[in-house]
């Protein structure tokens, strides 16, 4: 008998609870709103690792060399001043370079060239860049008349045009022809030329 009341129980407390849920449901449908849902509250992700991961430095990439301590990298920009065995001096210093690095070479003394490399321990710079100075600022044509022809180029209305292997050339310039010229000035007031082209003879 007590096992009875108790299942009876049961069936009163399921029978209210459905009740009210249909008549929540009832509520809507006839037009009522329901309360609104709550969002639950967020909760930041899970983060990998501790906290003092973030604040640690990145590791080398595989196959990354870890930098040299001594081993400082070193910029030149100057004019070539001499040609010496196996390189040029620019700036006061002896600076070895390849051949796959002097891909404009050989550079005659005078041209403005940017250096980055490092020191040997015999004081001298081992090019591992080498390039032609080429501000885009300085970049211009010209037209004159050759007046005389220098060891490394030609005299043009008063100013020095250095001729490089790569300069391109139209016909054969001497003294006396008209010729165009477009290339860039250098600090120094020189032209380094890109092209030249004899547009008239004497």
């Amino acid at each position: 008998m007590p096992l009875q009341r108790i299942f009876l129980g049961f069936l009163f407390v399921e029978a209210a609870i459905l009740g009210s849920v249909l008549g929540c449901a009832r509520k809507t449908h006839e037009g009522g709103s329901p309360e609104p849902l709550r969002a639950a509250p967020a909760f930041p992700s899970p983060t990998v690792g501790s906290p003092r991961d973030a604040f640690k430095p990145p590791s080398p990439a595989p196959g990354e060399a870890s930098p040299v301590p001594g081993e400082a990298v070193l910029t030149l920009e100057g004019p070539i001043e001499a040609v010496i065995p196996g390189g040029y001096r620019v700036a006061g210093y002896p600076v070895r370079v390849s051949p796959e690095i002097d891909s404009e070479g050989p550079l005659p003394p005078g041209i403005y060239v940017t250096v980055i490399g490092t020191r040997a321990p015999d004081g001298a710079v081992i090019a591992e860049a080498l390039e032609v100075l080429r501000r885009p600022e300085s970049e211009g044509e010209w037209e004159g008349t050759i007046q005389e022809v220098l060891s490394h180029g030609y005299r043009v209305d008063g100013h020095r045009v250095l001729v490089l292997p790569t300069t391109a050339m139209i016909g054969n310039p001497e003294p006396g022809q008209y010729v165009y010229l477009s290339g860039f000035e250098q600090p120094d007031g020189s032209i380094i030329a890109d092209s030249i082209i004899v547009l008239e003879s004497p």
